[in-house]
């Protein structure tokens, strides 16, 4: 008899166990229901972790060129696929594809195969698997024709051996209602000449955003100049 009540109470104490876990996941889900429109649901291990600036100097760019505010000025959303010409070693990289989530995809391109390996790295470490790396060359970044919701350059624009040329020959890329956003050092370019030459390069300036002009930046939005002509 003590026997079968020992029995019968570890059946109770493994269904018990059963509910708990079961209870537990439902919950999890139900908090990811929860989340706010627009949230990115994680899907890295380490969400803050990939996000941690890497050095001293990505943590300086980043105090100045807030990620989280910048993408939400310039619209980035989950799913969108997009590309970031410029890339580097993906300081901003991370942001953007921890952004579109796991059904979105962001290229990252670059003239700097050794930054790209580097970046390549930096993924694999966080088990971020919605990046792609290319190497492009000064006039052509080598995106993929049509795929693009938009292409994005943060403080590498003055780089550039002819922005003009990349930049056009990176409009093939976007989808006919896609954007180039542009973050730029005032002291680098200016307003003015960025405009200039990106009409230059097919495209129509839709909106400058200057909430960072205190730390010297402003981001600029651009559609295809022939897009809805």
């Amino acid at each position: 008899m003590f026997r079968l009540e020992t029995g019968a109470l570890a059946v109770v104490a493994i269904l018990s166990m059963g509910f708990s876990t079961a209870r537990a996941q439902s919950g999890a889900h139900e908090g990811l229901g929860q989340m706010p429109p627009g949230a990115v649901t994680p899907f890295v291990q380490d969400t803050q972790g990939v996000l941690a600036p890497e050095n001293a100097n990505e943590a300086r760019l980043n105090r100045l060129q807030p990620p989280d505010q910048v993408m939400d000025a310039i619209g980035i959303r989950p799913g969108m696929v997009g590309a970031e010409i410029g890339a580097g070693r993906g300081r901003y990289v991370v942001q953007l594809a921890v952004r579109v989530g796991e059904r979105g995809k962001i290229y990252a391109e670059d003239i700097d195969a050794d930054a790209l390996r580097y970046l390549e790295g930096r993924c694999a470490r966080w088990g971020l698997a919605n990046v792609e790396t290319i190497v492009g060359d000064v006039t052509d970044p080598k995106l993929p024709e049509g795929e693009l919701d938009f292409i994005f350059v943060i403080s590498a624009y003055h780089h550039f051996d002819d922005p003009v040329a990349l930049l056009r020959n990176a409009r093939a890329s976007l989808k006919p209602d896609g954007m180039l956003a542009i973050g730029e050092w005032l002291r680098s370019t200016s307003p003015e000449k960025l405009e200039a030459e990106m009409n230059a390069a097919g495209y129509r300036l839709e909106r400058t955003e200057t909430f960072l002009e205190a730390n010297g930046l402003y981001v600029y939005v651009f559609r295809i100049e022939d897009a809805n002509h």
